[in-house]
């Protein structure tokens, strides 16, 4: 290396997000790049100290600022935050906020639930859970929702949902944690034509779009925003469990409020589209295709539009977000990602054709466009 070392540490340390000016593949990009650099700079020993210990005595250091509401106090646990840059040391026992320990301040930000959702669930389907779990039923891929890591780690012994249900903080959490994920993500509307779903003769008596499992409301919302003077009162449809839809905050003249259970049928029949929003990652494909036939059951044939927000994992190169994503799915939930050649799959076993994938720029989720197929094709 012909620069020295000191030189390449000040070079580093001039570049921010804000030198990118919007663009997201060239930041995202050297996000990875930069990670890349620290793996090859870190020794074995080093890297494994941080998965094993430090990452969880973090978590644990977070959140008990989360939970007195200052970035102020506790001069041994602000060392730790210094020396990890979610705080600046400016002198001997003096540090200042950084963007985004403010950010964990701001309850509006809802950056505080990532932490919040970390301490009651997802430590639940990792650390020694996982191994555990995994140990204890001979390595088998795990596809019964029933029998979880998440199940096998939490005290109560109950699954994510039943946990959620009987316990509103928990529900709290876990929703705040997924708009904040929602709002950071690429919008599918900024990427899926939106204007598919209005190019054709309505039928005014039966809903536009169905949100199913939509949480707080957050996807249809911005639909609503975007097409409002050609949405009629009533024509959206928000759907989820009672304990997600009691923290939704949306337009009820234009958005109606429906409690549903996704494994039992549908009630919305003939609706213009039927929208899924990291939906099916939570399931087995046996449980999927539950889902998937309700849905096909109350679809008008010719009309009718599905929508799947998910991840679509590449043959190769999955990004460690879409890695990390399918193993935490397995902790959870014993659920998945799935492959394009998986959703293929799973959607002609319910009777759909897919129509186009639709990529998101950030290569986090994509748009699956479906429809029913032909009686023939649903033989097949």
């Amino acid at each position: 290396m012909t620069v020295p070392a000191t030189n390449t540490a000040n070079l580093l340390r001039q570049v921010s997000a804000h030198d990118f000016d919007g663009d997201e593949s060239a930041r995202l990009a050297t996000i990875r790049e930069a990670q890349r650099l620290i793996n090859r700079l870190q020794h074995p020993t080093e890297r494994s100290w941080e998965l094993a210990f430090e990452n969880w005595a973090i978590l644990g250091t977070l959140q008990t600022f989360v939970d007195l509401g200052i970035f102020e106090r506790w001069l041994r646990l602000c060392r730790l935050l210094a020396a990890k840059d979610f705080i600046e040391e400016v002198a001997e026992e003096q540090y200042k906020l950084t963007p985004f320990s403010l950010a964990l301040g701001d309850r509006g930000s809802l950056q505080a639930g990532w932490i919040q959702c970390g301490h009651d669930h997802f430590k639940y389907g990792g650390l020694d859970h996982f191994s555990r779990f995994l140990q204890e039923t001979s390595y088998r891929d795990p596809v019964d929702g029933g029998n979880t890591v998440y199940r096998f780690g939490c005290p109560e012994n109950l699954d994510l949902w039943a946990r959620c249900s009987l316990t509103p903080e928990l529900q709290t959490s876990f929703s705040e944690m997924m708009e904040c994920w929602t709002r950071y993500k690429t919008h599918w509307a900024d990427y899926f034509d939106t204007n598919v779903l209005l190019s054709c003769e309505i039928d005014h008596s039966a809903p536009i779009l169905v949100d199913v499992g939509g949480n707080r409301g957050h996807d249809i919302s911005l639909f609503r925003a975007r097409h409002h003077a050609a949405i009629p009162a009533g024509s959206l449809v928000l759907q989820d469990r009672p304990e997600a839809l009691a923290l939704a905050e949306v337009d009820q003249d234009k958005i109606r409020i429906m409690p549903h259970d996704v494994l039992t049928p549908q009630p919305v029949r003939n609706a213009r589209a039927y929208m899924f929003h990291a939906v099916f990652h939570d399931w087995s494909d046996d449980k999927s295709l539950v889902i998937l036939k309700h849905t096909a059951a109350a679809m008008k044939p010719g009309y009718s539009r599905l929508l799947i927000a998910d991840v679509v994992l590449p043959p190769t190169g999955a990004s460690a977000f879409q890695a990390a994503m399918d193993v935490s799915m397995m902790g959870l939930l014993s659920a998945k990602e799935r492959t394009q050649g998986m959703w293929e799959e799973l959607l002609s076993g319910a009777g759909f054709k897919i129509l186009k994938i639709w990529k998101d720029p950030k290569q986090y989720e994509s748009v699956i466009e479906a429809e029913l197929g032909t009686p023939e094709q649903k033989d097949e």
